[in-house]
């Protein structure tokens, strides 16, 4: 659960009120009243106590380190509302044509999130129950002690000392979490998961053209395809920051945030969830037989670089876009050793050298650079050609 953000000005308002309530609840001792005002003083030192660990516990002390919000947070925990799934999404505002809010899910989101996840104020509030009952328990024996320590010290320095002390140790407890925050802002930790999108117009329309094309086998191939991308579902896999995004229930994004982070994935396919009623291929497994081809010069001007659109089917549905450079590999038998038979065990495989030594085969050496896909870069309609098997 994303809580509010907490202005600075308002953390340095908290963290001092409760520094200098600490400090001065030290300073009073029982023997500052009559003895038939005790009760009362014992009573209100356990409040006092209570009150000022509920502070310290608040998010507004911790930041975000941890703990609760505040009240609201606290009766927001016992909502009985039901928390359905929430789905990430955005506006087409933000993300050309990627993402759209559900209204519905949207309306429901606040109460979704809080009751996705176990309340810190519940545990914090606890917390500060026990250290009020723990107070006033205590109370005869701690007073006992202030008084022993302040008959051995100079009139008022016992308390002025114990003061400092305690209030001191809240300013200090204050400083080290902000030396925390900044230490986890610089090293985030990232997670990776699917996020659900509207697919661009312009990558809808490059598939729509790439159906288009005479199949080299079967038209109603491309016809069943065409329709399930009409009642399909899109998501692609992103990273995002756990401590913003903690739990493991789905979260609705920001329009704004799913753009920042969407913005420089590197996304080479797209995941599709057609309607089940849509009509199946057949073979049920394969690539389809048709693919785009887009050639864009290298950095240097020279050989161009070629990179495919393609569609996966799996199971008779469109399973993923995808826009990568196209594989290369493929096996015949004039690649093998010459000298090998039947029975001819080959220690170091049976690729040829390869002109990096030392490397494994199953890692390529890529210019990250060069290599990364977010969605702008993919391609428009009059940016491709298209070839289909054999061709």
């Amino acid at each position: 659960m994303r809580l509010p953000v907490i202005p600075l000005r308002h953390h340095r308002t908290v963290r001092t009120a409760a520094a200098l309530g600490t400090g001065a609840l030290a300073l009073v001792r029982r023997r500052d009243v009559s003895a038939e005002r005790q009760t009362g003083l014992r009573a209100g030192t356990a409040l006092a106590n209570a009150g000022l660990t509920w502070l310290t516990g608040s998010r507004a002390f911790l930041g975000k380190v941890g703990g609760s919000s505040g009240i609201d947070e606290f009766l927001g925990a016992f909502s009985t509302r039901g928390s359905g799934p929430v789905r990430y999404a955005s506006s087409p505002a933000h993300i050309s044509d990627v993402g759209v809010l559900d209204g519905d899910a949207a309306a429901d989101t606040w109460w979704d999130e809080q009751a996705s996840v176990t309340s810190p104020a519940f545990l914090n509030a606890v917390t500060a129950a026990a250290a009020g009952a723990a107070s006033w328990a205590l109370w005869p024996l701690t007073e006992r002690l202030a008084e022993a320590i302040d008959a051995k010290l100079p009139t008022g320095v016992g308390r002025g000392l114990n003061a400092v002390v305690n209030g001191g140790l809240v300013a200090v407890t204050a400083v080290l979490i902000d030396k925390v925050e900044k230490w986890t802002d610089d090293v985030e930790d990232f997670d990776y998961a699917p996020v659900e999108i509207e697919l661009p117009t312009r990558i809808r329309e490059s598939v729509n053209l790439l159906l288009s094309q005479p199949h080299p086998v079967a038209q109603a191939t491309a016809e069943a395809v065409s329709e399930q991308l009409d009642t399909a579902r899109f998501f692609v896999w992103v990273t995002y920051p756990r401590a913003e995004y903690p739990g493991n229930e789905p979260i609705i994004l920001d329009p704004d945030r799913l753009a920042e982070i969407i913005r420089n994935e590197d996304i080479e396919s797209i995941h599709v969830y057609p309607a089940a009623s849509s009509p199946r291929v057949v073979p049920a497994t394969q690539t389809y037989p048709v693919v785009g081809i887009r050639h864009s010069a290298d950095q240097d001007g020279g050989e161009t670089a070629e990179r495919e659109l393609s569609l996966s089917i799996v199971n008779g549905y469109l399973d993923a876009i995808s826009f990568s450079s196209p594989d290369s590999d493929f096996r015949v038998s004039e690649d093998l050793p010459e000298d090998s038979v039947p029975g001819t065990l080959h220690p170091e495989g049976l690729e040829q050298e390869s002109d990096y030594a030392g490397y494994s085969n199953s890692f390529e050496i890529l210019d990250e650079d060069e290599h990364v896909t977010v969605l702008a870069t993919w391609p428009a309609p009059d940016q491709l050609t298209f070839r289909a098997d054999g061709s």
